[in-house]
């Protein structure tokens, strides 16, 4: 048996230049001559936080801390003194570094460091937003409140050879305009985070032809869902009759979504004919990065969408991560009926009636017949089955539910990339109770979908019913974030985690945010009835307990108690005390 390598716990930090070949090709002695300096600081700062660089390789550095304060307090130095020296320098030269440290174990061997301790690390760093710091749940664990800096998560990330996704942080200044302060309302999450954000308005129809909307809807949405799957990215999703984004001007969306870039365009179709503008905005300056215009046949579209993207991605500088270069190259739906149905019911399928929802269902039927070796028409047919089960359960068959399944499974049979199969099946899991495979599936669904609201949301309810709602508070937070105009499940299943960790004043505040976005769901009654009750807020728990009777007057404990599927029993118990001291039966 070969004896074990020496290992040892560490604070890891490494840096990189955003955009290095770029500038070297603009001006390459400027550039490395600047690089030079700029090293020359990152190794004296490290030094003098009892740091030691282990070694450069190009425009990076990998460096080791034994204490992760020291670490955090490098970098945030770095960063402050790298941007005090950019302040005079134009845009085009000035050199800006990512920062990603994390806390693990490395094995040191000539010198040098090696392990899954410092793969994280880079994973991190290209995580980050140029002149920022990201990092791990460790390092933010280990660091607590030592340092006057504030931290915001960035979501959960997947890195090769690890079994659990990685929790990632944004590293901020106290005067920064960020809210971490987890009593603050749900609508102050949303001034901008540390990672390259984008949201997209809704492409026109330049046409103008009204029959042809649904195809300007459809290009819209498959490029979100393309943006949706890229780690590194905060893609926020808006729209809503108050915060309409084909309304609203690239600075409007740029403060009310909290993002730096707002892409935008118009599309036009003509027979077999289509042309697509588009162009990327930075919203605080409202310069144009890019923009071009795509001519082609129909079935060139699914090209142009990863053109597209290409663009976005290398305009924002964002690293790609383990080989997620190749998800751009979905598997195309070649047939141009089998792409319209699937506009027309992609506009259909999160419809709140039933009908419509339906028609979806049939439309996608007939994609997966006219295109039957097509992974994507089975998830999305899969998708509209579960939604008909998830709005209308007492009204749909278990057929539906059995053809979603079912479909799903074909899907990952079949090498999907969209996610949804996941979504499904994590979903359907927890129903049975089957709490690990429900949580492996939520797990699946965040890595492929890193962007996606409903992916975090469910993960966060997840790990509520498994008497883990700690850990599903930053995960609740950030699904709310990714649509800060939403509906009212997200900031509900946020309300739900304050309540299962003990945070009841939270927890109070979050449910009557949500009963502002929608006062005819009962789930915010429930957690405000109960959470009034454990703090002895009697006249407020029975005021929230006579909502829920309005607008059910056949709510019963027993059959509610019968829908939770609460892994540990004491939980449950805790809740239906709460709710008959609130005045349920």
């Amino acid at each position: 048996m070969d004896e074990r390598l020496p290992r040892r716990l560490a604070a890891i930090l490494y840096a990189d230049v955003a955009g290095y070949s770029l500038h070297t090709g603009n001006d390459e002695d400027a550039t490395h001559r600047s690089l030079s300096e700029h090293l020359d600081l990152i190794s004296r700062l490290v030094e003098a936080h009892r740091g030691q660089v282990m070694h450069y390789a190009g425009d990076a550095v990998l460096a080791m801390f034994d204490a992760v304060v020291d670490a955090v307090s490098c970098a945030a130095e770095i960063q402050d003194q790298l941007k005090t020296r950019n302040l005079d320098v134009p845009d085009q030269r000035k050199l800006q570094f990512r920062i990603g440290i994390n806390l693990g174990d490395v094995i040191e061997d000539r010198g040098d460091i090696y392990g899954d301790g410092v793969n994280i690390a880079a994973r991190l760093e290209a995580l980050s937003e140029p002149g920022r710091v990201c990092i791990s749940e460790s390092v933010k664990t280990a660091v607590g409140k030592k340092l006057p800096l504030k931290y915001v998560f960035i979501g959960e990330q997947w890195v090769k050879n690890i079994a659990d996704p990685i929790r990632a942080y944004s590293v901020f200044a106290q005067d920064d305009n960020v809210i971490t302060d987890p009593k603050a309302s749900i609508s102050a999450t949303r001034p901008r985070i540390g990672k390259p954000s984008i949201t997209i308005k809704p492409f026109e129809n330049i046409g103008h032809d009204p029959e042809q909307d649904y195809f300007a809807v459809g290009l819209t949405w498959d490029i979100y869902a393309a943006l949706m799957k890229i780690p590194g990215m905060f893609l926020v999703e808006g729209g809503s009759s108050a915060h309409d984004p084909g309304k609203m001007t690239v600075q409007e969306l740029g403060e009310c979504f909290g993002v730096r870039y707002v892409l935008q365009g118009g599309v036009r179709r003509s027979g077999d004919r289509v042309r697509v503008n588009s162009e990327l905005v930075e919203t605080v300056t409202g310069q144009k990065v890019w923009g071009d215009r795509y001519d082609g046949d129909l079935h060139d579209l699914f090209a142009i969408q990863d053109e597209i993207t290409e663009e976005i991605v290398t305009c924002m500088d964002i690293k790609l991560l383990g080989g997620e270069q190749a998800r751009f190259k979905r598997k195309e739906i070649k047939n141009d009926k089998a792409r319209d149905n699937m506009y027309r019911a992609d506009l259909l399928m999160y419809s709140s009636n039933r009908q419509d929802v339906q028609e979806a269902e049939a439309l996608y039927e007939e994609v997966i017949k006219l295109e039957p070796d097509s992974s994507l028409s089975y998830a999305m047919t899969a998708m509209a089955y579960w939604l008909e089960v998830y709005g209308w359960p007492d009204a749909t068959p278990p057929q539906a539910l059995e053809r979603a399944l079912k479909l799903s499974h074909d899907a990952l049979e079949m090498g999907d990339t969209s996610g949804y199969p996941h979504l499904i099946l994590a979903h359907t899991h927890l129903q049975r109770r089957e709490f690990d495979q429900a949580l492996t599936e939520s797990n699946l669904a965040t890595v492929i979908r890193p962007s996606c609201n409903g992916a975090y949301s469910l993960k966060a309810g997840i790990l509520i019913y498994l008497g883990r709602a700690s850990e599903a508070i930053d995960l609740a937070r950030y699904a709310v974030r990714l649509k800060p105009v939403n509906p009212s499940m997200y900031p509900a299943i946020l309300a739900s985690a304050y309540y299962g960790s003990h945070h009841y004043e939270e927890a109070i505040n979050a449910a009557k945010e949500t009963i502002e976005i929608d006062d005819q769901s009962i789930d915010p009654y429930l957690v405000l009835a109960a959470s009034c009750s454990e703090l002895g807020y009697s006249d407020e728990a029975r005021n929230a307990s006579e909502s829920v009777l309005k607008l059910n007057p056949d709510f019963k404990l027993k059959d509610f108690a019968e829908t939770q599927p609460y892994k540990n029993q004491e939980d449950l118990d805790r809740l239906l005390g709460q709710l008959r001291r609130a005045g349920f039966k």
